[in-house]
């Protein structure tokens, strides 16, 4: 028989050991957030069909989202497989439409900040340093992506700050067979809480159904892909959807070894870029051209107290020329040289309507180019 002192040191020793072992069960468990894979696959139901359901949390900074163009560039095709056997994503879908006898896509295409093609249709997903928009923009008229690393213009638009669209229709598009009853569809949309979904369609399935089951799966906002022959999905080295023709865009997931940045800190936001009705109103850039000289400023789309804009040109600015801007009638920077930032400050934040004005002043001080842009800004509250 044990004595009682050493029956009670056996049981507390016994009872630490059963802590230990329980402590490191958990532990072999529970992996810490940044060796969990951020980039998921899943086949879930949603609105009365299946999907094939890849989701990428924007939070972890590894994450990396951008568009990506076949080997030979704009205007090329090349097959699926060898695309991400080159381009190595972690995830990835077909891109936008393109027209199938120039190969040249349909919507605006945002790499790396940089515009490499402008498409002009559709609605855009557009990644910016902390977060995602789904941007509708206007028709036909060129953008400059300021504030953006990649963004891709597809559409028509499917879930729209968590409304799906009953009817998705317009933006630009006139191909009839867009609208099918059904056919195979790829969809990309964001969650409230930042998680990128990559969805695709196991069977045919019309826009509407599309657009409720986007939602369904979470969506705040999300915009349709090309689809039918061009349907594609990849996830991990494996090909879960072969296309039927060589593409020539993509949307890709990269998770980088190294943080690449410090991921979504704010929820997805849906924004307006279409001038509303037929009234004057902001857009992003306005322009004039001397000779080969061209000169812009690039605006916004949300005017506040006080911002910057930043002009550019494209040739060399005439020996002893100026570049002058003006905010309702006022001088409020000039410029020798370009590209530069100008800061803007609202002189009355209670007055309607605003003028901003860019012009480039010869040395004579005459007025060789000018462009000029009201805008409405935002409201204010006494």
């Amino acid at each position: 028989m044990l004595h009682r002192g050493l029956w009670l040191e056996a049981r507390g020793n016994s009872r630490l050991a059963l802590t230990l072992v329980a402590l490191f069960a958990l532990s072999l468990g529970a992996a810490p957030a940044s060796c969990r894979d951020p980039v998921t696959y899943s086949r879930r139901a949603a609105a009365g069909a299946w999907f094939h359901v890849i989701t990428a949390d924007l939070r972890d900074s590894r994450v990396v989202v951008s568009p990506a163009l076949a080997a030979g560039g704009i205007g090329s095709g090349e097959t699926f497989s060898a695309a991400m056997r080159r381009l190595k994503p972690a995830a990835a879908v077909n891109g936008t439409f393109f027209d199938k006898r120039t190969l040249r896509p349909v919507g605006d295409i945002v790499i790396g900040g940089r515009m490499v093609h402008f498409g002009g249709t559709g609605t855009a997903v557009a990644i910016a340093d902390d977060g995602v928009d789904f941007i509708r923009l206007p028709k036909s008229r060129r953008l400059y992506w300021r504030g953006y690393r990649a963004a891709l213009a597809a559409g028509p638009l499917l879930v729209w700050g968590g409304f799906a669209k009953p009817l998705p229709g317009g933006e630009g598009f006139r191909d009839p067979h867009l609208f099918a009853g059904s056919a195979r569809r790829t969809a990309v949309g964001v969650t409230r809480d930042n998680r990128l979904l990559l969805v695709a369609s196991v069977r045919g399935c019309s826009l509407p159904r599309l657009a409720r089951a986007m939602k369904e799966l979470g969506a705040a906002y999300a915009v349709n892909l090309d689809g039918g022959a061009s349907a594609a999905m990849w996830y991990q080295g494996r090909e879960i959807l072969r296309p039927e023709r060589r593409l020539t865009n993509f949307l890709c997931v990269y998770v980088k070894p190294k943080p690449a940045g410090k991921g979504a800190t704010r929820p997805p936001r849906g924004l307006d870029w279409r001038p509303p009705g037929n009234r004057p109103g902001p857009t992003p850039i306005i322009g004039f051209r001397v000779d080969a000289l061209r000169v812009w400023a690039e605006l916004l789309r949300e005017w506040r107290e006080e911002q910057s804009i930043a002009v550019k040109c494209e040739g060399a600015l005439p020996p002893g020329s100026l570049v002058r801007v003006e905010l309702d009638g006022a001088v409020i920077a000039l410029l020798g040289g370009l590209p530069a930032e100008v800061k803007v400050k609202l002189p009355d934040r209670k007055r309607a309507k605003h003028e901003i004005r860019v012009s480039l002043v010869g040395g004579d001080g005459g007025i060789l180019g000018s462009a000029r842009r009201v805008f409405q800004a935002p409201e204010t509250e006494d």
